[in-house]
């Protein structure tokens, strides 16, 4: 029978193109595995490599074809670095170095030193083999779970196309040799040189595509199985339910430990059977939101378990595919203790916040009047002197100190003098009645007025009626040279501060005046300033 080798040598090119646009495909979709791009450029550059051969029927470029069989060549080399990438061995590169090597050197003997195709034949079917039953030990060796019996087949493929070769080269070597490229068409057995590239291209593609599927499906299946421990494992509780009748698909442990419920009872059941929602108008919202938006976040609401019993929980949500169909996805977790401890923690606050504010009171409030201390007088004067200092306005100072007051301790006893001096305090707050001014108690029986942006009328009516309000009370004084009930004795200050350097001198000012109140009779106002 005599073999069209051109057809042949068409036909096998024909196969290794469509070869290599089915590995371009898986390479697409799955790049991410080593190796995919070593075994594209092999199945490419075989593709050439017979495509190469068919120049020898054209003249003009007849030169081309020498580069047919390296291309082929270094494409199967590169398949072997492709298969050793894909199930994890470390490349032997030396090795595939020594492949090319052996195969280039011989092959350019044979074509610039001395031309002969039988030369070529035998270097070409030798190199083929050692090259396939490479990649298949290779395939055994490094074959793993996942994919095993694919890498089994695609190493048998490889081991049978080596096992031809060897026989090819025997056969080559055993024949006599052939001078011209027609000549294989007269035994049958040498066309089988040009039979069994498309034979195993064919093999070998599906084998890889059936490899490169099943490692996909396994790991998908492993992906599954870690998504579900981890559903399954999670503290918090899970839920898949069918979006269209709120059909359960499937519960966790953690939902089933949290509403009591058991797998059977729910899986296969509808959502509102179990009325675990205590307000419905919180499902629907839940479902309007996750309808709306695709997720829903910490939505809380009140939930019942099978006993009846009710949790403050936190739901969130996400809308999944599966199979085509919308599920939601639902997380609940109890928030009823955290709850109660976010509670205790507000409280806490509060309670330190009030302590705080009540001792930053207690550091500038004098405890027997309740007025303010020296303390915050001296803060709020010098504050006061250098604001009024800036814009030029004056500022009035009263300095009042109860008559005999020391007497009036040793007589009635310091009690009756603690009572005294809240009523003092009782009557300034009555008389100071803006917002702006400033009340203390000054030390012991004195007392001071602070009084921003008041002339010396202003002042001096406050003083008097101080002074009025305090005899008004008729506290008995009997051992007084003046009166027999308690006064006061007021010093009254205005300034302009503009014309002053310290606070202090404003004080100075006031304590002359009180002074000379005091040696002026008591029971009395001086005024001052400058």
């Amino acid at each position: 029978m005599k073999l069209d080798i051109a057809t042949l040598a068409f036909i096998t090119s024909i196969l290794f193109a469509m070869q290599s646009v089915a590995v371009f495909v898986q390479y697409r979709l799955n790049r991410r595995y080593a190796g995919i791009g070593w075994w594209l450029c092999g199945a490419v550059l075989e593709a050439v490599g017979f495509l190469l051969m068919l120049t020898l029927y054209f003249p003009s470029i007849r030169f081309l074809s020498v580069l047919a069989n390296p291309s082929v060549i270094t494409g199967q080399i590169f398949l072997g670095i492709g298969a050793s990438r894909f199930v994890g061995k470390k490349d032997c590169r030396w090795l595939s170095f020594v492949l090319s090597a052996l195969f280039i050197l011989p092959y350019l003997y044979f074509i610039l030193v001395q031309n002969s195709i039988w030369g070529r034949s035998i270097t070409v079917y030798a190199a083929t083999a050692v090259i396939a039953a490479k990649i298949a030990v290779t395939l055994f060796t490094g074959r793993k779970k996942p994919f095993l019996a694919s890498a089994c087949f695609l190493a048998s493929v490889f081991l049978g196309y080596s096992l031809i070769q060897t026989v090819m080269t025997v056969v080559t070597f055993i024949l006599p040799p052939i001078r011209t490229y027609s000549e294989l068409s007269l035994l049958p057995v040498r066309a089988v040189a040009f039979v069994a590239p498309p034979v195993w291209s064919v093999l070998w593609t599906t084998g890889f595509i059936i490899m490169l599927n099943q490692r996909l499906h396994a790991e998908i299946i492993e992906e599954k199985e870690k998504l579900r421990r981890v559903f399954n494992t999670s503290p918090d509780a899970h839920l898949i339910t069918r979006i269209s009748d709120s059909l359960v698909v499937d519960v966790n442990d953690g939902f089933l430990s949290i509403t009591g419920y058991g797998r059977e009872e729910m899986v296969g059941n509808l959502i509102p059977r179990f009325n675990l929602w205590v307000s419905s108008a919180d499902r629907s919202r839940f479902l309007e939101c996750l309808l709306a938006a695709g997720a829903v976040n910490c939505q809380e609401s009140d939930f019942r378990r099978k006993d009846g019993s009710v949790f403050n929980g936190s739901i969130s949500g996400r809308i999944l595919t599966i199979d085509g169909v919308p599920h939601a996805v639902s997380t609940v977790r109890d928030i009823t203790e955290s709850k109660i401890a976010q509670a205790k923690i507000q409280d806490l606050v509060q309670q330190l916040e009030f302590e705080k504010r009540a001792a930053e009171l207690n550091a500038v409030t004098d405890s027997l009047t309740s007025l303010m201390n020296r303390r915050y007088f001296d803060d709020a004067l010098r504050t006061e002197f250098f604001r009024l200092k800036r814009s030029g306005a004056p500022l009035s100072l009263i300095i009042l100190d109860i008559d005999h007051f020391k007497n009036f301790n040793d007589t009635y006893g310091h009690l009756a003098g603690d009572n005294c001096l809240r009523q003092m305090g009782s009557i300034l707050r009555i008389v100071v009645k803006r917002l702006s001014d400033v009340v203390a108690r000054y030390g012991g029986e004195e007392f001071v007025v602070i009084m921003p942006e008041t002339e010396s009328s202003g002042a001096f009516a406050i003083a008097e009626q101080i002074r009025q309000g305090v005899e008004d009370l008729a506290i008995p004084h009997a051992d007084s040279d003046t009166a027999d009930h308690v006064t006061v004795s007021l010093g009254v200050v205005t300034v302009h501060t503009g014309s002053m350097d310290e606070p202090e001198q404003v004080v100075a000012l006031a304590d002359r005046a009180l002074y000379e109140a005091k040696h002026g009779g008591r029971n009395r106002i001086v005024t001052g300033g400058l």
